[in-house]
């Protein structure tokens, strides 16, 4: 089992790095292509979904930088379902970031004082 595992992380270490490259480059429609090749792979590789953190970053980041700011957060809540420790906090970061970007928590007019009269 841990064979098929380090196999399948090194697959997805290679993908990820011409990701990064994509990226890099500015292509970010390309490197989307790849980040969700990877995670496809992940998953459907039975590989752990605590461990998808550094992929679900990659992947939300070429939809921030698209404009796909629907989809960044559906994948980003979806992960705070299950991710753990420093994943859980990189993710949730990237999520607040595009909640304030997004205006999810825009400032709203303060509501009047509680009167009982």
């Amino acid at each position: 089992m841990q064979q098929r595992f380090a196999a399948l992380k090194r697959a997805i270490a290679t993908t990820s790095a011409s990701g990064n490259q994509f990226i890099v480059r500015g292509d970010y429609a390309a490197a989307e292509q790849l980040f969700n090749k990877a995670l496809q792979d992940w998953r459907s590789g039975g590989g752990p979904k605590v461990e998808e953190g550094d992929l679900i970053l990659q992947l939300g980041k070429c939809y921030v930088a698209q404009r796909k700011y629907e989809q960044a957060y559906e994948l980003y809540m979806q992960a705070l379902n299950y991710l753990t420790g420093t994943a859980y906090d990189e993710v949730y970061a990237s999520f607040l970031y595009l909640n304030e970007r997004m205006g999810t928590f825009a400032a709203k007019e303060p509501e009047p004082p509680y009167s009982p009269f």
